[in-house]
């Protein structure tokens, strides 16, 4: 931060750490509070403000009406969201709506009026009132957090109550419910038995040979729905044959929940392996879509709500598997891989992730602790991700629901010495719990 400029227009600021605080003694009162800036020009203009509104100083009084939420929030949507991606915006939109959690119980009250007493007594009825989880919390207090950031640019408001009552939720954060809500890897359920991946797989499959090929983007090439759906057919390096091992999907762009085209969550792009089985899929699809041009997506006649609704839950019944998340099938990619005694770097690398710390985070449960474990050879040809089909390779026919594992040659391609070896490695890695609802208490 730079040091403070000289002059009486930066009176009563000083800095600590980073941040610039207000401090001045009003009618033998102290006064010094966070002004929530290292701008010295933006700290003084929120200073005036503030002296303006409580009349202190030698300066006429400055008469600011603040406005309510509900009007200022309309302002912010339609003025300071175009910078956002249109998840990102379509997001604010829904939790600054009219029907949203926020305007309907604090819609009325002018921005100085919202205090972290109201924002604690906000999230006691709205989100724990509801049992809904603290991330979704968060996700509110982040839409509220820009509302005030721009009516602060805008010298409405001195300062923003959410970083305050974000103290608070930290102080909860630090009881036993508290870091159970806050474990990286609490919604993380991979599928971990080979029997149920095959059955999943033969399960999509039956219901087409385009949901077999997404299912497959997601579990062989760990990708996330929106890098699947935004995938085109120019990034595919098929290499010479299912025999080299130089093929790979140049992940460049996400279509999130269907979407335009845009950038990665990373803002990166990045190559990750090609398996075999996924590249024989998109060789067959690629033929029989007539060979794309290289600027068409793969799956074209995909829409994400449709078949999250529909064609995967007919998936998850014939698989009979139980209830699952398709980012289930991205997560039993990196615990798979990780149970296979792959490097922690190379699966952060594929999966996309800031730093090998994310995927640490988020898989410590699978990455094997202080147990050492014998890898898994690759053969000839072979990429890391195709570890996973023989672990479970796909079992065909499939006749129902009722449909038991081992029922065709598909499995017998499973050793016996690979089971045991599997089966080792799971008594080692096992399934974590999965956390218990309830509401965040102090």
């Amino acid at each position: 931060m730079k040091a403070k400029p000289r002059g009486p227009k930066y009176r009563n600021l000083v800095s600590r750490g980073d941040v610039i605080y207000y401090k001045r003694v009003v009618g033998g009162k102290r006064l010094r509070f966070s002004l929530e800036t290292s701008e010295w020009e933006v700290a003084a203009r929120r200073r005036d403000l503030y002296e303006h509104q409580k009349g202190i100083g030698r300066g006429p009084v400055v008469v600011v009406e603040i406005p309510r939420l509900r009007d200022f929030a309309a302002r912010y949507l339609a003025e300071d969201t175009a910078h956002l991606a249109e998840t990102s915006r379509r997001d604010r939109i829904g939790q600054l709506g009219e029907n949203g959690r926020l305007l309907s119980t604090l819609g009325e009250r002018r921005l100085d009026a919202i205090t972290p007493a109201v924002l604690r007594e906000w999230w006691s009825t709205e989100i724990q009132g509801n049992q809904l989880s603290t991330k979704t919390g968060r996700a509110y207090l982040d839409s509220l957090a820009s509302v005030f950031a721009y009516a602060q640019d805008l010298n409405l408001v001195a300062t923003s109550p959410v970083a305050q009552f974000r103290e608070v939720l930290r102080r909860w954060g630090r009881t036993k419910g508290g870091r159970a809500a806050a474990e990286a890897g609490r919604h993380i359920h991979p599928i971990e038995e080979p029997a149920d991946l095959s059955r999943l797989l033969a399960a999509a499959r039956e219901e087409s040979f385009l949901v077999y090929v997404h299912v497959l983007l997601c579990l062989e090439a760990g990708l996330r729905l929106g890098e699947a759906l935004g995938l085109r057919w120019g990034r595919i390096q098929w290499g010479e044959g299912d025999h080299d091992a130089r093929r790979t999907l140049l992940i460049d762009q996400s279509r999130p929940r269907g979407g335009a085209p845009s950038e990665t969550k990373s803002g990166r792009s990045r190559r990750v392996g090609l398996s075999r089985r996924l590249r024989d899929a998109l060789s067959t699809l690629y033929t029989e879509r007539f060979e794309p041009g290289p600027d068409a997506c793969v799956l074209v006649g995909i829409e994400p709500s449709n078949f999250r609704h529909r064609a995967w839950r007919r998936v998850l019944k014939r698989a009979d598997i139980g209830p699952r998340a398709i980012k289930d099938l991205r997560d039993t990619f990196a615990s798979q891989l990780l149970t296979a005694g792959v490097q922690l770097g190379y699966v952060s690398q594929q999966l996309g992730h800031a730093d090998v710390s994310v995927t640490a985070r988020h898989y410590a449960r699978w990455c094997g602790g202080d147990e050492y474990r014998e890898p898994l050879t690759l053969r000839e040809g072979e990429i890391p991700a195709d570890l996973i089909a023989r672990i479970a390779p796909a079992e065909w026919p499939q006749t129902g629901p009722t449909w038991k594992s081992g029922s065709s040659t598909g499995h017998s391609e499973v050793s016996d010495s690979l089971e045991e070896f599997w089966g080792e490695r799971r008594d080692l890695n096992p399934r974590p719990p999965r956390p218990q609802p309830g509401a965040l208490t102090n």
